[in-house]
């Protein structure tokens, strides 16, 4: 927390996508880490599902988060 790598996985992920020419990139949060759902949106993500994620015996929720990136495939 609070050394920007976070950031720079994401800025680095966006550059790939461009590169690869892709539409959007996507992923994955655990709907009760407020703290990263918020990283997210200031990313530009927003949410478009939810899935449930085992962890064990465990099911969690995931919140399903895309960024429209506005590359052609």
């Amino acid at each position: 927390h609070g050394k920007k790598v976070g950031q720079r996985l994401i800025e680095k992920a966006l550059e790939i996508a461009l590169l690869e020419q892709r539409a959007y990139i996507w992923l994955a949060v655990w709907e009760n880490n407020p703290k990263a759902i918020s990283f997210y949106q200031r990313n530009g993500f927003t949410e478009f599902d939810k899935h449930i994620f085992r962890l064990g015996h465990e099911e969690q929720t995931d919140i399903m988060m895309k960024k429209e990136i506005g590359a052609i495939n």
